[in-house]
């Protein structure tokens, strides 16, 4: 009985140190294993660049449900572009708007932010369009140091919740103003689903304060990622995607890459009908296979993280399953040129 007792409570110190490692180190981004679906958080700079005239993104990540720390990321996104004569013939402003919220571990560790994004594309060439953007948020840190349990409440015999902790924060919530930038080539093949883009983006250029402790050391630091993604059209059935990112924040970094093989059914403009199937490596990490279904203007997707880590041992290898959902619409454009024909 004494074992199970000393047992108990190194657990809670031990529980009682990661908390507050947590809460005293720089904060670390969302992520998602298809990050080339959640254009949104992947760079400002893509506000804009997609094949239609509306587009409306949702993510949902649920990650570690099999030990007692689970990560649930949901992110929604809404973006378009318009022309105005004082842009000139070939440059167009993106917009969009943002909102994310992520929630982690038995103190709902949680993360929310919501703004705009903004992007100034220009054509280049018949082919070719560049894109720089800005994202703006507020975003919210928060904490509910209630919901854990300390050492401090074990009287000796057993664990009495209604013991003091010790544990004192200054706060348990935080808002932050945040500010993003990046830039985007994009090759556009004519007449053709071949596709590529490539970029460069910054988070967090102006490094927000998060601490829960009114510490000014403890800031959201810089995050920077190069990314590559690709579609080559082999014929009018089968498509080749690939995608690459590499993200480094602080000593923090990840590196995925992934191919995909996609199948049209029908490309026949307003019957759009396809399925994919794809693999995905996020080094030292997890492999991450994944499906989507293209149904006209919807985008269904599916991948799960099979945890390769030495975390494996805790998870048994069960990452965790992602979704996205994805609309495009296209507006019906009136002809350049009306004719009337007179009905005899």
């Amino acid at each position: 009985m004494k074992f199970v007792f000393k047992m108990e409570l190194i657990r809670l110190g031990v529980a009682s140190l990661l908390l507050a490692c947590t809460l005293a180190a720089s904060g670390q981004d969302i992520h998602f294993s298809q990050f080339n679906n959640s254009p949104a958080n992947l760079n400002p700079a893509l506000t804009g660049v997609f094949g239609g005239d509306l587009r409306f993104v949702a993510n949902y990540r649920s990650q570690w449900q099999s030990v007692p720390v689970a990560y649930r990321t949901a992110s929604a996104a809404f973006d378009a572009r318009f022309s105005h004569a004082f842009l000139g013939e070939n440059s167009q402003i993106g917009y969009g708007f943002f909102f994310n919220n992520d929630v982690a571990g038995d103190a709902d560790l949680g993360w929310s932010k919501a703004g705009l994004n903004l992007s100034f594309l220009r054509k280049l060439a018949d082919n070719w369009l560049v894109s720089l953007g800005t994202q703006i948020g507020l975003g919210q840190r928060s904490v509910s140091p209630q919901q854990l349990t300390y050492g401090e409440q074990w009287n000796g015999d057993v664990f009495d919740p209604d013991l003091p902790s010790n544990e004192v924060f200054a706060n348990t919530s935080r808002g932050i103003f945040d500010f993003s930038t990046g830039l985007n080539l994009h090759f556009q093949a004519e007449d053709s689903r071949t596709n590529m883009d490539v970029g460069l983006s910054i988070a967090h250029l102006n490094q927000p304060n998060t601490s829960f402790y009114d510490d000014d050391a403890i800031v959201l630091p810089m995050k920077t990622s190069g990314y590559w993604l690709g579609v080559l059209a082999l014929n009018p059935n089968f498509d080749i995607r690939a995608n690459l990112i590499f993200s480094k924040q602080l000593t923090y970094t990840e590196l995925v890459a992934g191919a995909a093989v996609r199948y049209h059914l029908s490309a026949v403009e307003g019957k759009e009908l396809s399925a994919q199937v794809g693999m995905a490596h996020r080094l030292g990490d997890a492999w991450v296979p994944s499906a989507e279904l293209q149904i006209r203007n919807w985008t269904m997707g599916f991948s799960y993280d099979l945890n390769n880590s030495p975390f494996r041992a805790a998870t048994a290898h069960r990452g965790g399953p992602e979704f996205t959902l994805q609309y495009i619409l296209k507006k019906v454009k009136p002809p350049k040129e009306f004719k009337s024909c007179p009905i005899f």
